[in-house]
């Protein structure tokens, strides 16, 4: 495996003090590359990511140690055509100036490798991408941190669901941790995102020791719980995220 350095600049990628003229924002150095077919642009051709970086510095400067800067299209010219592996062709985007609709983009652009997230989109439960009110990068920059993936899961989340937002007096800690102990955020086929229908998911960290459950003291260990209790935990622990009265987050 050879280890490499990287630094982007308009016109050169400098490799361990070498000069490679000419932008390759995917290096025929670099190893463990991802092949991907492009997504198509009707008419259009492909330039290289050279051209790219004449408008999209900001980008393409901190590009090099991203993790989807290892992915490079198919064919002869792939290692030039970093940029479009993900965008597809961008010729007629270069020629009207970065016009709209000339480029791919968004969850077209992201469902080509991510197939199963895309899948999640269309289950009866889903963040409305489809319904056009968010986009992948509404929570995802691809082109920012080093996983491509979400810094603080529970911060972003709350930022649109502030209902939620703790901290509370007694916090439900699978909630403090992460949302996404309980909820898929891209779809489920369970109401609400969630991961696993109720009481099963709920049953994942609380037993029913002895079926004591919403009982009180003067019934006998033996008294079997109604399926009504087990239903829907939240009908009575409705302060699922946390609580600043109830310690068992009922209210």
């Amino acid at each position: 495996m050879i280890a490499a350095r990287f630094h982007w600049t308009r016109n050169s990628l400098i490799y361990a003090g070498t000069v490679a003229w000419g932008l390759l924002l995917v290096s025929c150095v670099m190893t463990n590359r991802t092949a991907v077919t492009p997504p198509g642009m009707l008419g259009a051709n492909f330039v290289g990511s050279t051209a790219c970086v004449e408008c999209h510095e900001d980008v393409t400067d901190h590009f090099g140690d991203r993790t989807h800067s290892h992915l490079i299209a198919s064919g002869g010219k792939g290692r030039e055509l970093g940029c479009e592996s993900c965008h597809g062709p961008a010729s007629i985007h270069v020629k009207k100036g970065g016009e709209d609709g000339t480029i791919v983009k968004g969850a077209t652009s992201c469902g080509g490798c991510h197939q199963d997230v895309q899948a999640r989109f269309s289950m009866a439960s889903h963040h409305p991408l489809k319904e056009g009110s968010v986009g992948c990068t509404s929570c995802h920059d691809a082109h920012g941190n080093k996983q491509a993936t979400l810094t603080s899961t529970n911060t972003l989340c709350t930022s649109c669901h502030q209902a939620v937002r703790g901290p509370h007096v007694f916090e439900h800690i699978p909630a403090a941790e992460n949302c996404s102990n309980c909820h898929n955020p891209h779809g489920s086929p369970n109401r609400k995102l969630l991961t696993m229908s109720q009481p099963m998911l709920c049953l994942q960290c609380h037993s029913l020791a002895n079926n004591r459950h919403g009982q009180t003291g003067a019934n006998s260990n033996a008294t079997p719980i109604t399926a009504a209790v087990l239903r829907d935990c939240a009908s009575c622990h409705s302060q699922v995220h946390g609580s600043s009265q109830d310690q068992h987050l009922r209210y």
